[in-house]
This record gives C-alpha cells, structure tokens and sequence, in this order.
C-alpha cells in the first residue's frame, strides 16, 4: 500500500510540473504577420489592464493583464480607423495547451468597434491565475457561458477571410 502511495505521490508531483510548465510564452501567428512570441517577461512589461468579471464560480474577480488589442498591435496587426474594412472580415483562432480552441472576431476586439476589453490574463485576485487556469487566460468580461474563456492560451492564429 505504501508503494502506491508513493508511486501515485510521484505521478502527482510529475502532472503537477508538467502543468505548471506549460504555455509559458505564447506565439502570436497568421496571414501577413511575422510570428511573435511573448514570453512571461515580455508580458509583464506590456500596458497592464484590470477587468471585473463573473467566472464560473459566479463570483466576480479582479483580473490584470494585457488586451488582446495590444498584443494584436505588438505582433504587427492593424487595428483602428486605418483597417476598418480588414478588421471585419478577420478573426483570431486562441489555443490552449490541450488544444482547446476558440474564435473571436477582430471588430469585438478592435477598441474602434468594442466597448469592452478582452484581456489575455496572468492574475486573478491579485495573484497568479490558479495552475488549472494559466498561466495565461482569456477573459471576456460580460459574457454569459465560459466556453471562450481559454485557460492556459499557448497560440493566437489571424486569419483573414478571403
């Protein structure tokens, strides 16, 4: 019994590294961009924002990070009043670590079309998103189900519809 134990302690140990060493940097990507990585350091140097919003638990949190407008504008992607007409005929596809992937169109997310922000989160509280979370998280404030709420966001793909 004390063998198993131990062994399933170990395998604990090892999920619990693997996790928390996953999606540490993101790779910004898609049509007529160069491909950007940001890493953890790269994030925390950004323009940070905070959003209340109600998660799953529905109790409304504090969350901080970086718009995904910013992020879109860092890797080269044009928003705003001179790409009015490519805004809304493109979207970005999130990834998540288990592959998990979720669309947003660009005008939800272009502040010339949006009133709200959607951030790429690193805190929630005023700590680090929860292991299961992060460490990187979209979250759309205002939404009513989750589904798009991404935990541990490993790639932003743009795509432009043809």
């Amino acid at each position: 019994m004390k063998k198993i134990l131990l062994g399933l302690s170990v395998l604990m140990i090892t999920l619990t590294i693997t996790v928390k060493t996953q999606a540490q940097s993101i790779t910004i990507s898609g049509e007529g961009i160069t491909p950007l990585t940001i890493t953890k350091g790269m994030f925390v140097d950004m323009k940070q924002v905070v959003v209340m919003a109600k998660a799953h638990d529905e109790k409304v949190h504090r969350y901080s990070g970086v718009t995904i407008a910013d992020l879109l504008t860092k890797a080269g992607v044009m928003l705003g009043d001179s790409a009015k007409k490519h805004t809304v005929t493109s979207y970005i596809i999130v990834t998540a670590a288990d592959n998990y992937k979720a669309i947003y169109t660009l005008a939800e997310i272009d502040p010339l079309f949006a009133n709200r922000s959607i951030i790429l989160a690193d805190r929630e509280d005023k700590k680090a998103l929860p292991v299961q979370d992060g460490p990187f998280q979209i979250i759309v404030p205002g939404e009513k189900k989750h589904g798009r709420w991404i935990r541990q966001v490993t790639g932003i793909q743009v795509v432009q519809v043809k």
